[in-house]
């Protein structure tokens, strides 16, 4: 009876190490499947931070020739100013009527006045 018992606890020994290999592959098996399901949302995380980077550099560059355009208009804007204050400054010379001068003036104050709407919606598209 013994080899009999003998055997009957081999048997049980065998099943129960089944039992555990079963369970622990089980378990690998949940862990790989996790592990799977975090692969596909950091792919599609990782795919909506690109489009997102690519959004901003788009942006970016759209900025940057707003920026152009505005130094451009500023710098124009400069020589316009710069162009009637040499008309005032001859003009002196020349013994030009009031009106013009005034007009010239006029002008100048308008330009000053548009260049520095311009400096301050830049100031402010800068803090954004």
């Amino acid at each position: 009876m013994s080899q009999k018992d003998s055997d009957i606890n081999t048997k049980d020994y065998f099943k129960e190490q089944k039992n555990l290999v079963r369970i622990s592959f089980e378990d690998l098996l949940s862990r790989v499947k996790l592990l799977i399901s975090k692969i596909k949302d950091l792919k599609n995380e990782n795919i909506l931070l690109k489009e997102n980077i690519k959004n901003l550099n788009i942006k970016i560059s759209e900025l940057k020739l707003q920026h152009t355009k505005l130094n451009t208009e500023l710098i124009n804007k400069d020589k316009e100013i710069s162009d009637l204050k040499n008309s005032v400054l001859n003009s002196a010379y020349n013994k030009i009527p009031i009106k013009d001068k005034d007009n010239v003036k006029t002008r100048i104050q308008e330009l000053i006045t548009r260049i520095d709407t311009h400096l301050e919606q830049y100031d402010e598209g800068e803090k954004y």
